[in-house]
């Protein structure tokens, strides 16, 4: 069966989030709109600058006003406006029904605190537990994202825990409320490949055995068609192709995917084929050429991409692309 806009958990709808710089005003988000549903893993994806974590954090109206503010569009988390509401009932929602799972772990936990009081504190604020019933949950959260000596670890600091265990926190405070969507942006930066895998599939076992969805935010496309179900890819603030991370791989639409694709080893092309890098480099936010943000550097352009912003069109089969060129000619 479809899936349609009304069984979403998570409604996205022309965000657009601008930031206030001496140069001028910066759009990183620009009229964005997608549906995240439940049990399903929705990576975004793209250069660094892209607008992904501006994204993220927008969800949770964690923008920091100013220099930046969410300028347009509509968030609906199970039929609930989310901009419109009162900060009280945004409070209830982030880190409870809504958590997030930061890209450093170590600039996210608080040196001077316990690994416990941390860990603790998002269950006594949501679901006021307390004295044994807090210890018991605590030390379930640690034995599950697999943190030996869980009980010892409570007392430990942040900087006692490698880079490894740390993000593994970060999992299990993210999962501590049984949230109904969890973000992860850049869960695995800086740690090493073996860990990285680890770690993922400990995310993807956490929310499928919670129901949940995940917004998964990476660059990297091993990532992506390793764990993802759908893809939004992301350029200069806004979503160029939408689709299945299946289709994404085995027929992409805009040149910009195709670009990236092409710049990353695969495993299912021969050890001779060259990587070929996407010429040139992100645009100037203040100062985007006309048309299409991709056009300087594309190599299918026409004179109708540097005229003309193309549209995001969705086809019958749910594969939405915002480009003048059909690159599959």
């Amino acid at each position: 069966m479809a899936k349609t806009a009304h069984e979403a958990l998570l409604c996205v709808r022309n965000l657009t989030v601008e930031f206030a710089t001496e140069a001028g005003i910066v759009t990183a988000v620009d009229r964005v709109s997608f549906d995240l549903y439940a049990g399903e893993i929705l990576a975004l994806v793209g250069e660094s600058g892209c607008g992904k974590s501006a994204t993220a954090l927008a969800l949770l109206r964690l923008i920091a006003d100013p220099p930046g503010r969410i300028a347009g569009g509509e968030i609906r988390f199970r039929n609930q406006e989310l901009l419109s509401a009162d900060d009280a009932t945004v409070r209830d929602i982030r880190g409870n029904r809504i958590a997030m799972i930061f890209q450093e772990p170590m600039t996210s936990l608080n040196p001077v605190y316990t690994i416990g009081r941390q860990l603790g504190e998002p269950l006594e604020l949501h679901k006021n537990l307390r004295g044994d019933s807090l210890l018991a949950k605590c030390l379930a959260l640690l034995e599950s994202v697999n943190i030996p000596e869980p009980r010892q670890r409570l007392q430990s600091y942040p900087h006692q825990f490698s880079g490894g265990m740390r993000q593994r926190m970060m999992i299990a405070m993210g999962m501590s409320c049984d949230p109904d969507i969890v973000i992860a942006d850049e869960p695995t930066t800086a740690l090493d490949v073996t860990i990285q895998a680890q770690l993922l599939e400990l995310l993807q076992a956490q929310v499928a055995n919670r129901r949940a969805a995940l917004l998964l935010i990476t660059h990297n496309l091993g990532v992506v068609a390793r764990y993802a179900d759908r893809v939004n890819v992301m350029y200069a603030g806004r979503v160029v192709e939408s689709t299945t991370a299946d289709e994404i791989y085995r027929a992409p639409r805009h040149p910009y995917t195709i670009g990236l694709l092409r710049s990353v080893p695969r495993l299912d092309q021969p050890i001779s084929e060259k990587l070929l890098p996407i010429e040139g480099q992100p645009p100037n936010p203040l100062d985007l050429p006309s048309g299409c943000a991709f056009h300087p550097r594309c190599p299918f352009a026409i004179d109708k991409c540097r005229a003309e912003a193309p549209v995001l069109t969705r086809d019958a089969n749910g594969h939405a692309v915002a480009c003048w060129v059909d690159v599959r000619a």
